[in-house]
C-alpha cells in the first residue's frame, strides 16, 4: 500500500507541475491524466454508489474484465472499479475529493443516507475534511476551504 500512496503522490505532483517552467526536459513524459484503481467486491454496487452517491459518470464499463471507470468534472481524473475475490480497502491510502463547500455537501449526501466517519474537521485557515467510505471500506474525504468564522 505503501508504494502506491508513493505512485499516486509522484503522479499527483507532477500533473501540478504542468504549466510551470522547467530547466531541464523530464526523463520521462507524463500524460496529463491520473488513473486511480480501487478493488470492489462488486461492481454493480460500486457503480451505484459512485454514480449515484456521489454523481460520478461512469464512462466505460467492460463486463468481460468486470472493470468500470467513472469520472467526476476534475479533467484528467479517473477512477477504475475493478471487482475482486478480496477488496482490501484503502488501508492508508485516502482520497481526497474537492469540493466548493464541505459542509454543504455532507449535509445534501447525509440526507441521502451517506454516513460519515466522525465529525468534519476543520483546519482554520487551511481545510474542512469530512471522512466516509464506499461500500468496501475504501477512505474517502471531502476536502474544501473552512467555512467561515
Amino acid at each position: 500500500m505503501r508504494r502506491v500512496a508513493q505512485i499516486i503522490a509522484l503522479a499527483l505532483c507532477v500533473m501540478s507541475i504542468g504549466g510551470r517552467a522547467q530547466t531541464a526536459k523530464p526523463a520521462i513524459d507524463y500524460r496529463p491524466d491520473l488513473l486511480i484503481q480501487i478493488g470492489v467486491s462488486n461492481l454493480d454496487r460500486a457503480i451505484e454508489f459512485y454514480t449515484t452517491m456521489l454523481g460520478f459518470e461512469m464512462t466505460e464499463r467492460r463486463n468481460d474484465l468486470k472493470f468500470a471507470h467513472v469520472t467526476s468534472n476534475v479533467p484528467g481524473l479517473e477512477i477504475g472499479l475493478n471487482e475482486v475475490a478480496v477488496p482490501k480497502g484503502s488501508g492508508s491510502i485516502v482520497l481526497n475529493i474537492g469540493v466548493r463547500n464541505v459542509v454543504d455537501t455532507r449535509r445534501r449526501l447525509e440526507a441521502r443516507g451517506l454516513a460519515f466517519r466522525g465529525e468534519t474537521v476543520i483546519i482554520p485557515g487551511k481545510v474542512a475534511l469530512a471522512e466516509f467510505a464506499d461500500p468496501d471500506g475504501n477512505v474517502l474525504r471531502f476536502a474544501g476551504p473552512p467555512p467561515p468564522r
